[in-house]
């Protein structure tokens, strides 16, 4: 399964590759013309054509290698081999690029042959720079896995130790399910105990995780399998001691869809360790899910501005007040952003909804009712149309929502959430989603919103996202399922 160590690496190495092949275009172009004489006058345009095939190629290869594995974990040896069967794909694709197109640089055969010969030795030097970096001086919280450890006390500083020679690995408490209360809050290894076995379930609903490690004692098994269920239906990758597999597999996750669920084998503090949770997305569709967000978020931005422009005239006209409605929001694995919309509101709006909760339409935990006084006359228009969601687009390029996705809660929604409900979770909340191209309007018990969104993540498809854009359109345009 990915993480963020190989989202992180997957980019890191990319790039460091394309530096090298850079530098490696540079140095042959010295020897070749500086020192042998040997390099023919092409005109401009034949050498920039040469350079996009190169690139191309180097694309093309670089996708074609599985780049999962920790390059932490590799020797210099591996890493040398491994440059030396990439460059010469790269060396293949390339002269098939440039003879295909009849390009002007296929007739300079040195220049051929010393580029990838140079690479080779650079890519090489350039992992092994690549790995001190990531081992020594990644230190970004914010691009960290959060991670909750639940273990013995015996056992907890060296599964510290080895969780953090994972680079991206950032442990934010220890749950000991025999620290009495007193112990809780002092701290093992430099990491806090935030939990005892009375709490480390409720810890888990209410904190933001994205992996959680679980090594303790058990006889049989089974008396973990209500917990794991329920770690399992939060959205949580799982990360448990290896003889508590069989049993687990046969009580538990038997039940659950391969499309939910898969898992791998590793070691911890000299400890068989299984890992099992949602089937997360391959890099490959991650690019492509974030690259067609910010394609279409910058297209969304540009079309949104001038639509703003005109209706906050007529909005700002009827309600004095910020243009802006922000709000906190729950997303991804529960961590928290703001949404931003127009305001489509009086400016009282969050204190008359106390008042009105007895009219709630929706069964569960959100709020929704016919004729909502709240709503402006402008609101009702802008709301109908979709036009409040445009601000939306934004928090999109930024990065906390996506273009698809499941509809973010507020806080006070997230803190009534059971621990099924937080699965929804498990994916960036996005603008419109499987719930809003299916009869938003009609659909009244929060259950089944969940089940649409928890639907939508286990078959995510790039193609399936398309399909939802398309049917947002149609919806907004026959303003159906909007109110």
């Amino acid at each position: 399964m990915n993480n963020k160590r190989e989202k992180i690496q997957y980019i890191g190495v990319f790039f460091a590759d394309l530096i090298a092949l850079i530098f490696s275009i540079g140095i042959a172009w010295v020897i070749i013309d500086g020192m042998l004489r040997k390099m023919p006058q092409y005109e401009y345009n034949d050498f920039l054509w040469a350079m996009l095939l190169l690139t191309l190629a180097y694309i093309c290869t670089f996708l074609l290698f599985d780049q999962r594995e920790d390059i932490v974990k590799r020797n210099k040896r591996h890493e040398f081999a491994r440059a030396v069967k990439f460059n010469l794909l790269l060396g293949l694709i390339n002269s098939a690029g440039l003879a295909l197109t009849k390009a002007a640089m296929l007739e300079s055969r040195y220049f051929l042959l010393l580029v990838p010969i140079i690479n080779v030795f650079l890519m090489t030097a350039s992992h092994i720079a690549l790995k001190e970096i990531l081992k020594n001086t990644y230190k970004m919280r914010g691009l960290q896995s959060l991670v909750g450890v639940i273990t013995t006390a015996d056992h907890a500083e060296n599964m510290i130790r080895d969780l953090y020679q994972d680079w991206s690995n950032r442990i934010v408490g220890l749950a000991i399910p025999e620290a009495t209360d007193d112990e809780v809050g002092q701290k093992i290894a430099g990491v806090p105990i935030a939990a005892n076995y009375v709490g480390f379930m409720d810890w888990l609903r209410r904190t933001a995780l994205d992996e959680v490690y679980v090594d303790i004692p058990m006889d049989s098994g089974s008396s973990f399998v209500p917990f794991l269920e329920e770690m399992e239906s939060m959205g949580l990758t799982v990360h448990f001691s290896l003889p508590t597999l069989n049993r687990l597999e046969k009580d538990c996750c038997s039940e659950t869809s391969a499309a939910r669920l898969s898992s791998t084998l590793g070691r911890c503090a000299g400890h068989n360790m299984v890992t099992i949770g949602t089937v997360e997305l391959s890099m490959t569709d991650q690019i492509l899910k974030r690259a067609l967000d910010i394609v279409g978020s910058i297209i969304g931005c540009i079309i949104s501005i001038p639509i703003i422009a005109i209706v906050a005239i007529p909005l700002k006209i009827e309600s004095p007040g910020p243009l802006f409605f922000k709000q906190r929001r729950v997303g991804l694995n529960g961590r928290e952003f703001y949404i931003h919309k127009l305001r489509s509101m009086y400016m009282d709006a969050e204190e008359r909804k106390k008042e009105l909760m007895a009219q709630n339409e929706m069964t569960g935990l959100m709020f929704k009712m016919q004729d909502d006084p709240r709503i402006t006359k402008v609101g009702k228009f802008i709301r109908k149309t979709s036009i409040d969601e445009l601000p939306q687009f934004f928090d999109v390029l930024r990065g906390p929502m996506s273009l698809v996705g499941t509809r973010p809660p507020t806080l006070d929604e997230y803190k009534q959430y059971e621990s099924h409900h937080k699965r929804r979770l498990s994916m960036k909340p996005g603008i419109t989603g499987l719930w809003q191209v299916s009869g938003r309007s009609s659909i009244e018990d929060f259950e089944e919103v969940v089940k649409l969104d928890t639907t939508y993540i286990d078959n995510w498809t790039f193609w399936g996202d398309i399909r939802i854009l398309f049917k947002t359109v149609w919806v907004v345009f026959a303003r159906r399922g909007a109110e």
